[in-house]
């Protein structure tokens, strides 16, 4: 398999990733794929009239890809209805107004969709030589070629140049993408595009729409078995369909409620489609596609996140090796994203001789996006609103200046600790703070519910930013399921998002950044990064403590039998997890100590919390 990035950068990249993890989630995969093939050729044979793949549309493909347990067949379809400009990404250019020459050389995104890219295409040819890998030989796709050249055509005709025109792409089709997209991310790939998602028949379907499946589940382990990998999905087309199951979202949820399947993970980036902006001078020059699926997802999470092109959008096609064609879609705006991630990746690996893992990235292009519909802050129609290319540049631009105009930061949160960072901020500009991370899979998954109350975040990191004079600022965050029509609130803490913001209008002086946590940190400790902009801003401190479960101690370690608590005998809650945070043993004890006989020969980690709220995590071998 050959990529953009050097063998050593990729190297870097795979060494982050928890291997152990991955092959457990590569073994399931692979057996679900087994069975998934047989449940689709059983399903053909009992029922002859249904055809396996079809055309919708001038562009559209739609597969039957799996079937329920009752027998309900699960289709997935492709999201079809100057991007660069909208999206501000020509000042990266060469003759671009940064001064830079960040084009996507050396990059290579990942596509997956209804078939391959037509990688003969002139906008793919460089020196006689394609630069897309079709790695697994499916067949051309007319949509996955209009896709792969709006993230990387070079431009021979301008009118349909890429965000990132000179990376290179791996295209694949969709229906095994779980475990291609493991077998890619483990080799060092940074970003994929995923323009595509299920395509409901009926009522018993509706489920599906915000919930946390167990594709939702596998991807979002995934990702955070992977840290510096993100993937990019489109949030679907749905608010303009009228046939079931949709129609009862449009008239019962006001066309909200619409993204299903993968778009719904908390570790992925999902795009919505508007339509282009030449120049933008405030929220009004954002408008919203009529077909764009609103979130949210069940537990009330921010979905969509960002906003992008999607209208008229012209790009490569199949027909031939110079064929062009204008489709509209959220499949049209997540290869600009694609894009961007590219773009951006590559300027600070310039910087600063490492990539960003995917939280940051995934977090910057929320921090950095300018305002978009009626209400201040986040919604679940745009996101965080329209992407700004120039911003997240100049964010990670200024992050190397003297002055700390920005900050950067990729942090470790322990169980147990506060983090705080005293920062002096001055300016007309809003002073605005994030926190954002890759959260581990929810353990459980929705099988069959519509919108049940579960909460799927599961490291629930905290933010909150105090002025000198005590006014406390808190992160933005949406009302949930039952007020869709509702603006954000920002008057405390935010329990469903793996992304947090906090936006000060107009900042003046000295500002504490507090960052804790709630409950057990799972694995206990949790990666996440700190943005912050606006203004000049300097930092004076940074602390970080860890206020609880210091006297606790752990022994034997290594240990074949149980182990022993150096607590004075409390009432604790003892936690087993292995090495992918997985729950293996959960116990109250009152001995100070707890049996791990049944436990395989390896590496765990168990969290201690006692009645006095003693609290800390361990690693330890059982032999």
């Amino acid at each position: 398999m050959s990529y953009s990035q050097t063998l050593q950068e990729r190297k870097k990249i795979a060494e982050k990733s928890n291997n152990e993890a991955n092959i457990i989630l590569k073994k399931s995969l692979e057996e679900q794929e087994v069975h998934r093939q047989i449940r689709v050729a059983n399903y053909l044979n009992q029922n002859p009239d249904v055809i396996k793949v079809s055309k919708f549309g001038e562009y559209g493909i739609k597969e039957l890809v799996d079937v329920s347990p009752s027998g309900e067949p699960y289709f997935v379809k492709t999201y079809n209805s100057g991007s660069a400009i909208t999206a501000r990404a020509t000042s990266l250019y060469s003759g671009g107004g940064l001064g830079l020459n960040i084009q996507g050389q050396n990059m290579t995104a990942g596509v997956w969709d209804g078939g391959s890219i037509r990688g003969t295409h002139q906008e793919f040819m460089v020196n006689g030589i394609s630069k897309v890998l079709v790695a697994d030989g499916a067949s051309l796709s007319n949509h996955g070629t209009h896709v792969g050249g709006t993230i990387a055509a070079q431009g021979i005709n301008n009118l349909v140049r890429g965000l990132a025109f000179n990376a290179s792409l791996v295209s694949y089709d969709w229906t095994n993408d779980l475990g291609e997209m493991l077998a890619q991310a483990t080799g060092g790939l940074l970003v994929s595009n995923h323009s595509y998602g299920p395509d409901l028949n009926n009522n018993n379907q509706l489920w599906i729409l915000g919930a946390y499946s167990q594709d939702v589940k596998e991807t979002d382990a995934l990702c955070f078995n992977n840290p510096y990998y993100l993937p990019v999905f489109a949030a679907g087309n749905s608010r303009n369909d009228t046939t079931v199951p949709y129609l009862s979202q449009l008239t019962s949820k006001f066309g909200y409620d619409m993204i299903g399947g993968k778009a719904i993970a908390k570790n992925v980036l999902t795009v919505a489609a508007v339509g282009e902006v030449e120049t933008y001078t405030g929220p009004n020059s954002v408008l919203m596609s009529s077909f764009s699926s609103y979130g949210p997802s069940d537990d009330g999470r921010i979905k969509p996140e960002i906003s992008m092109k999607g209208v008229n959008v012209r790009s490569t096609t199949f027909t031939s090796d110079t064929s062009t064609g204008i489709m509209s879609g959220t499949s049209m705006a997540a290869p600009g994203v694609t894009g961007v991630v590219l773009l951006l990746q590559q300027y600070y690996n310039q910087l600063y001789s490492n990539y960003m893992r995917a939280a940051t990235v995934k977090g910057l292009i929320m921090h950095t996006a300018d305002e978009a519909g009626i209400y201040d802050g986040p919604d679940y129609e745009f996101g965080w609103g329209l992407i700004n290319a120039e911003n997240a540049a100049k964010t990670i631009r200024d992050k190397n200046l003297n002055t700390n105009r920005t900050i950067i930061e990729e942090n470790s949160l322990t169980n147990g600790a506060t983090f705080t960072k005293s920062i002096v901020a001055s300016g007309n500009q809003p002073l605005k703070i994030s926190i954002s991370w890759t959260d581990p899979e929810f353990l459980g998954q929705n099988s069959g519910t519509v919108d049940p109350p579960t909460k799927y975040l599961v490291n629930d990191l905290d933010i909150k930013v105090t002025s000198s004079s005590g006014t406390v600022y808190y992160p933005w965050k949406m009302q949930g399921m039952t007020q869709v029509l509702s603006g954000p609130t920002n008057t405390s803490t935010n329990d469903v998002d793996n992304f947090e913001r906090v936006d000060i209008p107009l900042p003046s002086g000295t500002y504490t950044i507090t960052i804790t946590h709630k409950g057990s940190l799972i694995g206990g400790f949790q990666n996440y990064t700190l943005i912050a902009t606006g203004g000049n801003v300097s930092t004076l401190n940074a602390n970080e403590t860890i206020e609880k479960g210091d006297q606790i101690e752990i022994y034997p370690n290594p240990t074949s039998d149980s182990i022993n608590f150096k607590n004075n005998n409390l009432e604790a809650t003892v936690i087993i997890l292995d090495v992918s945070g997985k729950i293996l043993k959960k116990e109250v004890i009152r001995n100070s100590r707890i049996s791990v006989k049944e436990l395989l020969p390896g590496n765990y980690m168990v969290i201690y919390k006692d009645v006095k709220k003693h609290e800390k995590s361990f690693k330890f071998i059982k032999l």
